[in-house]
C-alpha cells in the first residue's frame, strides 16, 4: 500500500479528475459492498446523525485504527458515507458564505476556496465521503469526552492538519489520532485534520498513484419499524437502480404487527427516488385510516392515497428527503415532550 508522503499532499481537483475509477468497469453485483458500520465497527462511537455506511475494507481499516489507540482512547466518527443531497448542502452553504464575505472575488476563487473545504459534486471525481471510502474523525477519552486537538486555535483555523498554532497537548492527542489512521492504511487531507479516506480518487492522488477502486455509491434503503410507541411490520421491500447503483424506485409493503396498533415507521436514505408504499391491514382501513409523513417527526403533512383495494392501500410519491417517517397519527399529538 502506498504511503503518505508526510506532511500530507497537494490534491487539486484537476488531479482528482484524472484518477482511473476502476469498479466503473465492473458489474454492480462485483463491486464492493458497502457495511452498516454500527455492526461492523462496535468499538467506535458513532454519532446519531451519521448516514453509517462505509466500504467492507474500509470499516475494517476502522477497526484497526481503533484497535491501535493507547490504552483509554476511543474512535468517534462524525461523518462516514454522505448522500449526494448531503454533500451538495455542505458545499452550496459554504459557497454561499465565500460569496457573501468576498464579493468582489471571481468564481473560480470562490470555487477553489470552498473545494479547499467541500469536494464539489459536479466532478468526474466524486467526493470522498460519497463514495464510502472517507471518515471525518476524532478522539474520546476513558470517560467518553472529546479530546482537544485545536486548542487555541478554532474554527477553520484549526484545520490545517500539521498546524503549529495548536497547544503542545492538542498537538499531542492530534498525532495520536494520526498515527492511528495513517497506521491503518488511511490517507489525510492535509487540510482537515479530521478527513482521511482509503480508495477513493483524494487518496489516490496524495498516495502517488493513478488509478482507485471506488466511485459513487449508495446506501440501500433503511427502514425504521418504530417510534412514537406506535409500530409497523416491513412486508417486502424492492428496489430498481440505474447502472451506477444509484436507488430509481423502490416498493415498500407494510402492514401492522396486531390489530389495534396505530402504524408508525420511517424510511431513509432514498431521496429523489420514486417510492411505492402499499399498507396492508383491513382493520387500518376500514376506520377510515389516514397516512401522514414527516422530515423530522414534528411536522406532518397529509398523503393522498393513489389507489386502494379491500384489504390495501397505496401511497404514491417522490421522497424529498433523506429520511422520511410516517404515522397513522403525529406521535407528538399523544407527547409533546417527545424527542425528535
Amino acid at each position: 500500500m502506498p504511503k503518505q508522503v508526510i506532511k500530507g499532499a497537494p490534491e487539486p481537483i484537476a488531479a482528482l479528475n484524472k484518477v482511473k475509477i476502476l469498479e466503473y468497469s465492473q458489474p454492480l453485483e462485483s463491486r464492493e459492498p458497502l457495511v452498516d458500520v454500527r455492526i461492523v465497527c462496535p468499538e467506535v462511537v458513532w454519532q446519531e446523525h451519521v448516514c453509517p455506511f462505509l466500504r467492507k475494507t474500509v470499516a475494517e481499516m476502522v477497526n484497526a485504527a481503533a484497535a491501535s489507540l493507547p490504552s483509554g482512547y476511543k474512535l468517534r466518527a462524525g461523518t462516514a458515507l454522505r448522500t449526494l443531497h448531503m454533500q451538495k448542502g455542505g458545499w452550496d452553504n459554504y459557497f454561499k458564505r465565500m460569496k457573501e464575505e468576498h464579493p468582489e472575488w471571481p468564481l473560480s476563487a470562490l470555487r477553489r476556496a470552498t473545494n479547499k473545504y467541500f469536494a464539489p459534486y459536479d466532478q468526474p471525481a466524486p467526493p470522498g465521503h460519497c463514495t464510502g471510502g472517507a471518515i471525518d474523525v476524532g478522539l474520546l477519552d476513558s470517560s467518553g469526552q472529546p479530546l482537544d486537538m485545536i486548542a487555541p486555535t478554532s474554527g477553520w483555523e484549526a484545520a490545517y492538519t500539521w498546524s503549529d498554532k495548536i497547544s503542545t497537548e492538542a498537538k499531542k492527542n492530534r498525532m495520536i489520532m494520526v498515527d492511528a489512521m495513517l497506521g491503518a492504511g488511511f490517507s489525510n487531507c492535509r487540510d482537515e485534520y479530521w478527513h482521511y479516506s482509503y480508495g477513493d480518487s483524494a487518496w489516490a492522488v496524495r498516495t502517488g498513484v493513478s488509478t482507485c477502486p471506488y466511485g459513487w455509491a449508495y446506501a440501500k434503503p433503511e427502514t425504521v419499524a418504530e417510534f412514537g410507541g406506535a409500530c409497523a411490520k416491513i412486508v417486502n421491500l424492492n428496489s430498481n437502480r440505474d447502472n451506477n447503483g444509484r436507488y430509481m424506485t423502490v416498493e415498500l409493503g407494510v402492514s401492522a404487527t396486531h390489530a389495534q396498533a396505530d402504524l408508525a415507521f420511517g424510511l431513509l436514505w432514498l431521496r429523489d427516488c420514486s417510492i411505492s408504499l402499499q399498507i396492508q391491514h383491513r382493520q387500518w382501513l376500514k376506520n377510515d385510516f389516514h397516512l401522514l409523513m414527516s422530515t423530522d417527526k414534528t411536522t406532518w403533512v397529509p398523503l393522498v392515497p393513489s389507489s386502494s383495494e379491500d384489504s390495501s392501500i397505496t401511497f404514491q410519491f417522490k421522497a424529498e428527503a433523506d429520511k422520511l417517517y410516517f404515522s397513522s397519527k403525529p406521535p407528538q399529538a399523544e407527547d409533546p415532550q417527545q424527542p425528535v
